[in-house]
């Protein structure tokens, strides 16, 4: 059911952002607003990064699950890693027209259509938000995360063009109010350069294939210690975690006069309580118990 939801709202946000964005692109034409433009600039990220977001949630809810046994989180980290190379090239053109304006310094005029257009977005990516962070706190999906970033930078961004429009628009004949149009022009730059780092910082992160903090590492040998007297050997605990996803591998040995069926209970009873012990946390984590021989070579013998 997460994954069903988790699609719908990228598809609604996908389809309100496209439904905008024939708006931004009229206002922008119609004004000579430095920040309106920007705006587009930012809302044109927005849709490309949302449209990415959908497909990657489309193809990781129909993935086949034997062929990709342990999902498609990566897919997720590697979509916004692309979202925040795209959006660089974005902050280079948005930031070249500021800085003209700076240098050659105009009033705003017919900025009608775009107050309304920022302040439909302002609305717009604010409820977004609010359901893309509920999702993304309920599936710890990367993507989600991503997409809530984007619906609130996008609100705060409009809310600034939206300001300065306004007051631009108001007194228009104040010449050294000119600047405000670029001046909220690099405030939107500010939140979209926030979000590539944030981005950047994240996929690459996730990418590297990183172990459980220390706070999961903790949780798995305060089951262990709990369940010291079921298993006779401790080998490696291995762990890794990407996108939304743990896994915990544990090398254990057990007694070699033990049945088949025996070893079977305690290793059904050891991983139930390492779920257990992650999920009172709100983690998912997936465990695998490796059994070793119990008359393997010694390293030094070896």
């Amino acid at each position: 059911m997460s994954g069903s939801a988790s699609q719908k709202l990228s598809f609604q946000a996908m389809i309100f952002t496209a439904c905008l964005f024939p708006f931004y692109i009229l206002a922008a034409t119609l004004t000579n607003s430095a920040a309106i433009l920007t705006d587009l600039l930012a809302t044109s990220f927005d849709l490309t990064a949302l449209t990415a977001c959908w497909l990657v949630l489309r193809i990781a809810h129909n993935a086949h699950a034997g062929k990709y046994a342990y999902g498609l989180g990566k897919l997720e980290n590697l979509a916004e890693l692309m979202i925040a190379l795209l959006q660089t090239v974005l902050v280079f053109i948005a930031g070249s027209n500021a800085i003209m304006r700076i240098i050659h310094p105009e009033g705003v005029s017919g900025a009608e259509l775009g107050l309304f257009v920022t302040a439909a977005a302002v609305i717009g990516n604010g409820i977004l938000n609010r359901k893309a962070t509920r999702l993304a706190h309920e599936t710890r999906s990367p993507v989600l995360a991503a997409q809530a970033r984007v619906h609130l930078v996008s609100a705060i961004s409009s809310g600034s063009v939206f300001i300065v429009t306004v007051v631009l628009s108001i007194f228009n004949d104040v010449t050294w109010m000119y600047y405000l149009d670029p001046a909220a022009s690099f405030v939107v730059i500010g939140f979209m350069v926030y979000n590539i780092f944030a981005m950047l910082s994240n996929s690459v992160a996730s990418l590297l294939d990183q172990a459980i903090d220390e706070a999961g590492q903790l949780r798995i040998l305060k089951v262990l210690t709990s369940h010291f007297d079921d298993f006779d050997e401790l080998g490696d605990i291995r762990t890794r975690q990407f996108g939304g996803k743990m896994f915990v591998e544990l090398h254990l040995g057990f007694e070699g006069d033990w049945t088949v069926a025996k070893t079977r209970a305690v290793v059904a009873r050891l991983t139930e309580a390492v779920r257990q012990e992650f999920k009172q946390a709100g983690d998912d984590v997936d465990v695998a118990v490796v059994l070793i021989p119990a008359h393997a070579p010694s390293a030094e013998a070896a």
